[in-house]
């Protein structure tokens, strides 16, 4: 008899642990996998959100110069050509991303001063058929909007996927845009990858030895409990399958077994409070590991896939109010002071915003884009002292270090007042008095209004 229950209880634990460490490795890869799906998808909306950014900056100087003709100190000539040298001229991203001008009839007038400006590319197409100019200027008449073809790098032949975002200003019929090669998101993607796989690694080899010292402590403690009753070791048995099928959370009956088992002093006992203990680690981990998938690694603020999770869960009549986030000059101190610098200007935003906001859910969207959002019915004045409280309070912190004075925050609120507000719709909303208050000189906030779509629809006009 105590040889077989030897036996068996060997044989389930090893059984156990195999399990354990099967399930753990699968979990540890479909996560991986998971995460970099999600990390690509977060580098495509990033990157469309810079081409528009950036493109806007390109039409906003543009603008500057139409309304120096307008003030009749230039002439309209003189006018287009200031704009199209400054257009020119115009670098980000390390001096690799530049801007082009054609106009609505698809003759170029800014092409990194090459030959090609001044020259039709109308007919012009890819090697895959596409009229790629056709459709830049197809989607800046509709308002802006992205397109897709190949093309080469500068001083390059073999021609790359390429994503470029196109606006029109319609006072000189001109098509603004800016673009980036799929490849540079590709390259992130494979080095963020190859992080990913050397931690899993290191992951995997922590469990393993983990496991193997737990199954030797688990062999050590079938031979001394081979001879003791059969009760006991059907307990301790049943709570170790439910270990390897994953129930980490025991019911009341096996946790009155298991505190029965635990103040035993022979063998029994040792095993059934090692068992807690596993238990209660595992169970740490577990939820070490959500909450790691829920939040921002850097912030410790919700990211994006908890605050889908949130709004999920909510139900279709909560009133919401969201805050749109965004540091003004954050690229500027990258480039600098380097990422650190950065990294450090994002943690005191993070601080401050918990400390103004407690009672939202504050999530770092990406890069340098914040959201705050607030749920049930608001005092609109209370919000806005909050809002410029935070503000204040952030800058006063950003002026005690010379690498980040020259920060400022921008925001752009979105209220549902009346009745519930689709979550997407709220979410353009404040997105769009956010670039309301960038567009009126940024450090400060504006609230979504009709008034302000107004607004935003005359500036627009020809």
């Amino acid at each position: 008899m105590q040889s077989r229950l030897t036996m068996i209880f060997i044989g389930i634990s090893l059984l156990t642990m195999l399990i354990l460490g099967a399930v753990s490795v699968y979990g540890a890869v479909q996560e991986n996998q998971r995460m970099m799906r999600e990390f690509r998808k977060d580098m495509e909306k990033n990157a469309e959100l810079q081409l528009e950014w950036q493109t806007h900056s390109a039409w906003s100087v543009v603008e500057t110069c139409y309304q120096a003709q307008m003030r009749g100190e230039v002439t309209q000539e003189q006018a287009m050509q200031r704009a199209a040298d400054l257009v020119r001229n115009m670098r980000y991203d390390n001096g690799q991303g530049y801007f082009t001008i054609d106009t609505d009839e698809g003759v170029n007038v800014v092409l990194l001063g090459t030959e090609a400006e001044g020259k039709p590319r109308l007919e012009f197409q890819d090697p895959e058929g596409r009229y790629f100019i056709r459709e830049m200027i197809n989607q800046a008449k509709e308002g802006g909007g992205f397109s897709e073809f190949m093309f080469p790098k500068p001083g390059t032949e073999k021609p790359l996927p390429k994503l470029y975002y196109t606006m029109e200003f319609f006072p000189y019929h001109w098509v603004i845009g800016t673009g980036i090669w799929i490849d540079q998101i590709d390259r992130r993607v494979v080095m963020r990858e190859k992080a990913f796989m050397e931690n899993m690694k290191e992951h995997v080899a922590r469990m393993l030895t983990g496991l193997v010292l737990l199954e030797a402590l688990f062999v050590l403690l079938a031979v001394y409990t081979g001879g003791k009753l059969a009760y006991p070791i059907q307990v301790a048995t049943k709570r170790m399958k439910e270990l390897g099928e994953g129930v980490l959370k025991m019911d009341e009956q096996t946790e009155a077994q298991m505190q029965e088992l635990s103040k035993r002093d022979d063998e029994l006992g040792a095993m059934s409070r090692a068992m807690s203990e596993m238990n209660k680690n595992l169970y740490k981990n577990q939820m070490l590991i959500l909450s790691m998938a829920q939040h921002d690694v850097l912030t410790g603020l919700a990211n994006r896939r908890h605050f889908g999770e949130f709004i999920k869960q909510c139900s279709a009549d909560t009133m919401f109010t969201l805050i749109s986030l965004d540091l003004d000059h954050f690229k500027e101190v990258n480039d600098n002071f380097g990422h650190q610098t950065g990294d450090a200007a994002l943690l005191i935003l993070a601080e401050v915003l918990k400390l103004q906001f407690p009672d939202a859910l504050n999530v770092r969207m990406g890069g340098d884009e914040f959201l705050v959002v607030l749920t049930g019915k608001v005092q609109r004045e209370s919000v806005e002292e909050r809002l410029e409280s935070f503000m204040r309070q952030l800058i006063s912190v950003y002026h005690q270090d010379p690498g980040l004075n020259c920060l400022t925050v921008s925001a752009g609120i979105a209220y549902a007042d009346d009745q519930p507000v689709p979550i997407d719709v709220l979410m353009n909303r404040s997105d769009r008095a956010l670039y309301a208050a960038k567009s009126d000189g940024r450090s400060c906030y504006r609230v979504y209004s009709e008034e302000l779509e107004n607004r935003k629809k005359e500036k627009n006009k020809p």
